[in-house]
């Protein structure tokens, strides 16, 4: 992508289009670009006209929990990745992975394990009402956005698609009534990352408005390769190159085009569209290596000692290197030139048309998404060749149909339809056993080849009635009836015949269906116009599939075949349900807006995935329940006497806990360490703490915004602390995979020229300097025999930052 250029254009967003915006508890800065907002009421928090029930209300009416961060705190912290959003929400844990979906999200301790390709994620996106699962949107660059909202517990009735978890919902800006545009460039010293971003937004006729958006940039990288530039492997001999002096590089392009048309009062229609490439030294560039039960010095894997290059430390350092040119072109699939990669594109549209009628309105919505991800992985570094390579290519239609009541009296309804299609082709290979000689049948050294994928339909009916009681007094239920069916395929190719532990030759295919009936329903009481108190009972699903992502054996397909009920290698489907309550209120002359909501949920079969290192595989299934329960809040406070002063808030307490669950041991737990169920294969995890599920976390910051004299210019000063406790990062709860409790400081200065028409600024992401485990693997043949605990690979979000940007409107 060196030298690309990328040029997009648009037109008018949506007037918030309902499913494309939701009811957010905006911070103090946020308030002016979070949604149209209704004229200031002296100096305090304006009032915020949001869609979180597909309507217009405003926030501090609406009886949803919702955290949302505007588009002015995201600029102020340059923030442009989903990683860097999830310092910014307490409870929010989110960094990517390098198998399956290559994603790890999870909101108070609920998601979904990384290693799965066919698990649909239980923290899933929603983009400008566009329904995302797949959990590779991680990897989407975010610019030019009005407001990022991430809704936590289910969501059942508005999002387009059932889920268990929440989800992260991104609205991006449209076109104005009035011509403009802005420019802005930037430089991080960490990674020397240079990016650049741009817009332009206007009428194109007295029916017609454009707005046109794009983002492009290039970093070297923010951690450093220890790898030595040759190294020849005892044990194999095999010679690897260094990949690079720095971990980490990237390279990305963005455009987007909006395009609304309103002919007539009672119609309008918008057509969004956009597409991304990015290409970077893949996922496991990010990886450092972890030693089992504190071990200072890494294991030999199958025999080849560790490189003396490697360490057993999270510490920014890590060696990475390529595998040999004549093993990644002898039929190594996407192995390219051998040097770890990933190069990830994506496509979307989206088509949304409303009429305005009396009583109801329509609206339909109209979406396509694709995308298609190659990599090449070493998840072992210089020390073992463990590597694999993945191609990952998902296609999506969906049609949302939905009418809106607006009755003179106290009852009206939403009705709706929802249509969902889906193809995944998912295809690996990998070279993990460096020892045997090029198969000159097969023509490569592979150990195992697969090909993987389903399509899936789904289809919803939902419904919400409501109620006015009485004018402080609103009672809301409603339900959404799902059917959703996955046809599934795994095929084993033929691959390097001197390991017989990976046959080639074998397949099997699944059809798995489900139905489910999720109801909502909730009380809202408004004893003033600035007050408000809710309670919800609400219930979520995600549909269960077939495990893809399981390395197939003679013994798995013959006990598949052998099953009338089709039941080995599935997972159920999963489950939620609970409730919550809430406050949300304006107090002291409107200066401070509070909100606060308590929870407790419970998902039953959860879905979970394990790795065997030993065997290398992976096995799908459903943990018994999984209960939630908590406290959250936020608030803004607009300090009185200091003008342009504001302080902001969020805490978040979590008790998770799993409930009737017997599991999977982690590798090398003995019968003393716990591992003594189901002939020593299992383990009970009742009343432990799931995986990323820290029990406390919170984020506390202050803004002066104050003029410079009579120059016309004025100067923003910003600074926000977070905290997160400790929390397990892996899967089965291994009791030295431990994130220990961490601050973060993140902090800009802003010199803003008249009529911020020209904006200079130095940025500090993570000043504390951080390095955060947002999750692990094991390492395949390093340790996992009874005893031995293996050797991890983990995944490490972005060290300090410091940016310096220039940003100009005309």
């Amino acid at each position: 992508m060196k030298g690309m250029f990328m040029l997009n254009s648009g037109a008018a967003l949506f007037a918030m289009i309902a499913g494309s915006a939701v009811a957010p508890m905006a911070m103090a800065q946020d308030v002016a670009d979070a949604a149209p907002a209704q004229a200031r009421v002296g100096t305090g928090v304006e009032d915020i006209v949001v869609t979180a029930r597909r309507k217009d209300e405003l926030l501090r009416d609406v009886p949803v929990a919702i955290t949302a961060v505007g588009g002015e705190t995201l600029n102020q912290y340059s923030v442009n990745r989903v990683a860097d959003i999830a310092t910014l929400v307490p409870s929010l844990i989110a960094g990517k992975a390098a198998s399956g979906s290559s994603a790890s999200i999870f909101l108070r301790g609920v998601g979904s394990t990384a290693l799965s390709a066919g698990f649909d994620q239980s923290v899933s996106f929603v983009i400008d009402g566009l329904p995302m699962s797949r959990g590779r949107e991680i990897s989407l660059p975010q610019y030019d956005i009005q407001r990022v909202e991430v809704l936590k517990g289910p969501q059942a009735l508005f999002f387009g698609k059932n889920t268990t978890g929440g989800l992260i919902s991104v609205t991006t800006n449209g076109p104005t009534n009035s011509f403009e545009a802005g420019a802005k460039a930037g430089y991080g010293f960490k990674a020397e990352e240079k990016y650049v971003e741009a817009y332009a937004s206007g009428p194109l006729s007295d029916t017609l408005r454009a707005r046109i958006a794009g983002r492009y940039s290039k970093s070297e990288g923010a951690f450093t390769n220890t790898a030595q530039d040759v190294y020849v492997q005892p044990g194999s001999g095999i010679v690897t190159n260094k990949s690079g002096n720095k971990r980490g590089r990237s390279e990305a392009g963005s455009g987007r085009v909006t395009i609304d048309w309103q002919p007539i009062d009672a119609f309008k229609v918008e057509l969004k569209a956009g597409l991304t490439k990015m290409t970077d030294g893949g996922p496991t560039d990010l990886v450092e290596r972890l030693c089992g039960s504190g071990r200072t010095t890494p294991l030999s894997s199958n025999g080849i000692p560790a490189s003396p290059n490697t360490d057993c430390s999270i510490n920014g350092r890590s060696d990475v290197t390529t595998v040999p040119l004549n093993i990644a072109q002898a039929n190594y699939r996407f192995a390219r030139d051998g040097r770890p990669y990933s190069d990830f594109t994506s496509q979307f549209a989206i088509l949304t048309a409303n009429i305005y009628s009396d009583p109801f309105d329509i609206t339909s919505i109209t979406g396509f998404y694709h995308f298609r991800q190659y990599d090449l992985n070493n998840v072992s570094g210089e020390s073992y060749p463990a590597t694999f390579t993945q191609r990952a290519d998902f296609t999506q239609y969906s049609e949302e149909v939905r009418a809106q009541s607006h009755f003179s009296g106290p009852f009206n309804i939403l009705l709706g339809a929802f249509w969902n299609h889906g193809e995944f082709q998912f295809d690996t290979d990998a070279w993990i056993v460096p020892f045997v000689p090029l198969d000159p049948t097969t023509g490569t050294y592979t150990t195992f080849k697969r090909d993987n994928g389903f399509t899936t339909d789904a289809m919803s009916f939902f419904t919400q009635a409501t109620l006015n009681i009485s004018d402080k007094l609103e009672l809301s239920g409603g339900a959404r009836y799902s059917l959703e069916g996955r046809d599934s395929y795994q095929r084993s190719l033929a691959a390097n015949g001197f390991v017989p532990g990976f046959p080639g030759g074998l397949s099997v295919r699944d059809r798995y269906t489900d139905d489910n009936l999720s109801p909502e329903v909730t009380l809202r009481y408004k004893p003033l116009d600035d007050m408000t108190f809710y309670a919800a009972y609400k219930q979520g699903f995600k549909a269960g599939g077939y495990n893809i992502s399981q390395v197939l054996s003679a013994a798995s397909v013959s006990a598949f075949n052998a099953d009338a009920t089709r039941q080995a290698g599935r997972f159920g489907s999963e489950k939620a349900k609970g409730y919550e309550a809430g406050f949300k209120g304006l107090m002291f002359d409107r200066r401070l807006l509070l909100n606060l909501t308590v929870y407790h949920y419970t998902y039953t079969d959860l879905q979970v995935q394990f790795f065997d290192p030993t065997t290398v595989s992976l096995t799908a299934g459903n943990a018994g329940k999984l209960r939630t329960q908590g406290v959250e809040g936020d608030f803004n406070f607009r300090v009185p006497g200091v003008e342009g002063f504001s302080i902001r808030g969020a805490a978040a307490y979590n008790d998770a806990k799993f409930k009737d669950y017997i599991g999977q041991c982690y590798s090398g737990q003995t019968a003393a360490q716990g591992c003594n169920l189901n002939s020593g294969t299992a383990q009970n995890y009742d009343s432990r703490t799931p995986p990323k599920a820290p029990k406390f976390s919170g984020r506390l910051g202050a803004t002066l915004d104050v003029p410079l004299a009579s120059s016309g210019m004025s100067l923003r000063v910003s600074a926000d602390g977070s905290y997160t406790s400790s929390y397990n990062f892996t899967d089965a709860l291994r009791p030295d995979a431990i994130q220990k409790g961490y601050a973060k400081l993140d902090a800009a200065i802003a010199l803003k020229g008249p009529e911020d028409r020209w904006t200079l600024s130095l940025i500090g992401r993570n000043l504390t300097n951080k390095l955060v485990v947002t999750s692990a693997n094991d390492l395949p043949f390093a340790g996992g025999t009874p005893g031995v605990t293996a050797d991890m690979s983990a995944f490490v979000d972005n060290p300090r930052e410091v940016f310096v940007e220039v940003a100009f409107k005309f």
